[in-house]
């Protein structure tokens, strides 16, 4: 009996390694070990820390079979009290073998039993009972088996070659639900860390307030979407979650981005207060050359005339979001006008830095300042490279990173032409290019409506920047809808 236990141990312990759901793997263990106890009945516990949680029943003559995540065994949990012999075990972290209950009334209180052989007419008799220990020796459950069987189907006490069988079963399983427990629990650890980084990030700059949290959730939307659908591009449980942690960690390089850059609302930025000072120099120096009797009053009422409009126009250009030609080159010859400083120097209007960011045709960025601004994915690459990730997310890095990748080769930072764009980052691209478009939280620009949105993405198709079948699913998918 022994070798071929053994044997039969060794295959379930393999069983037990390959199980990832823990209720699948609790039904399991108590299977096999009434398999190979050939026993009628069965009962595994959980223990919460307080008391015994009846998780799975069965009892193969009666038909009965109830527990697990979808079907609660509704009794009370067993109180830690060793009256009760499974909680003794438990508590003395003993298996326990007893050929008759009737026959051990003083020992242990075996109401239950007895209440529920009342009830339904069954004969509880033998029951081996055996703690489920960690390799911690921690209990995390105990092994109920009821009513041992011989070859004519009679009840007989449990043979003691099998407790040795039995308690090394149980040590294999509670090691294998520790070990679930603990890649959860890691799993959870990494799912948090994420997202105290993704708020971190958005949390920098109120541009960028619900930035990620918006892209996940459209993503989330999008792939419930294609799996109602049934499509043939629809991600499973695992793939999900890597694609979605690619979408957390995907700006996370923007921590080390200035908030200079990050908060530029305007083209002059925080060059605005500088400039604003200038023009309130240059009026009170036109008042006081007036006041020296150096320049008439008609004279001094053109150049403030001048300065206004010269203020206005470049006020108005630093916030406007397209600049063209006419305006660009207005704004030129006002920033090359000049007037003597109090040093008796002869100064521009703007400085040369500043007339080059007065000079974004669109956008509020030089292009220095978009250099350092599009670094942020070089970063995210560099962060990302230094988490030891676990093998089912081991895309995520080049996922998070080539996010502004484009089809034609014309994105960045590596110019990656379209057989080299996975899927799941041409997704990435569409749902962060939707969501800067339609963020509410943008003061330097207004929310664009969804429909002009998906014109603007549509327009990228066509120049090849996007891909074309994706964007069509998600603008089916409504997936930005509450």
């Amino acid at each position: 009996m022994n070798e071929i236990k053994t044997d039969k141990l060794l295959e379930i312990g393999i069983a037990l390694s390959r199980e990832k759901d823990d209720d699948r793997l609790l039904g399991l263990i108590l299977h096999e070990a009434m398999e190979m106890t050939s026993c009628d009945g069965g009962t595994l516990y959980i223990y919460d820390g307080e008391s015994l949680r009846f998780h799975i029943m069965i009892t193969k003559s009666m038909n009965y079979y109830t527990g697990g995540k979808n079907d609660p065994v509704d009794l009370p949990p067993v109180p830690m009290r060793r009256s009760h012999v499974c909680a003794c075990s438990a508590m003395e972290k003993k298996l326990i073998n007893i050929p008759d209950v009737y026959a051990h009334t003083e020992e242990y209180d075996f109401s239950g039993p007895k209440n529920y052989d009342a009830m339904t007419g069954y004969r509880t008799q033998s029951m081996l009972v055996v703690p489920m220990e960690d390799e911690h020796g921690d209990v995390i459950g105990v092994l109920q088996l009821i009513n041992a069987k011989d070859g004519e189907n009679q009840t007989i006490p449990f043979e003691q070659g099998y407790e040795k069988v039995i308690s090394s079963l149980a040590s294999q399983a509670a090691i294998c639900l520790t070990n679930m427990k603990h890649s959860r629990e890691i799993m959870e650890l990494l799912d948090s860390f994420v997202r105290v980084m993704s708020t971190a990030i958005d949390a920098r700059t109120p541009y960028n307030a619900n930035h990620t949290k918006n892209m996940v959730r459209y993503g989330g939307k999008f792939l419930q979407y294609l799996r109602d659908l049934n499509h043939e591009w629809q991600l499973d449980e695992q793939q999900e979650k890597e694609f979605l942690m690619s979408v957390w960690l995907h700006d996370i390089g923007k921590l080390v981005i200035p908030l200079g850059v990050m908060d530029k609302e305007t083209r002059l930025g925080n060059r605005l207060s500088e400039v604003e000072h200038r023009f309130e120099k240059m009026t009170l120096l036109a008042e006081l050359s007036h006041a020296k009797g150096e320049i008439t009053v008609e004279e001094l009422q053109t150049k403030l005339t001048l300065l206004q409009e010269g203020r206005e126009a470049i006020l108005g250009a630093n916030r406007a979001g397209f600049l063209p030609d006419e305006t660009m080159k207005q704004v030129q010859e006002i920033a090359l006008r000049t007037y003597i400083d109090t040093d008796g120097t002869k100064k521009t209007w703007l400085t040369e830095e500043e007339l080059t960011c007065m000079m974004i045709r669109k956008g509020t960025l030089s292009d220095e300042e978009r250099k350092i601004m599009q670094s942020h994915v070089e970063m995210t690459e560099k962060f990302l490279n230094e988490v030891h990730f676990p093998k089912q997310f081991s895309n995520v890095t080049r996922w998070a990173s080539s996010h502004h990748e484009l089809l034609n080769g014309k994105g960045y930072p590596r110019q990656l032409g379209q057989d080299d764009i996975e899927k799941e980052v041409r997704l990435l691209s569409i749902l962060d290019i939707f969501d800067a478009l339609t963020a509410r939280d943008r003061p330097y620009k207004p929310p664009m409506p969804v429909e002009k949105a998906l014109v603007v993405l549509a327009d990228m198709v066509k120049f090849g920047e996007l891909d074309g079948d994706i964007l069509t699913l998600f603008a089916n998918s409504k997936a930005w809808e509450e």
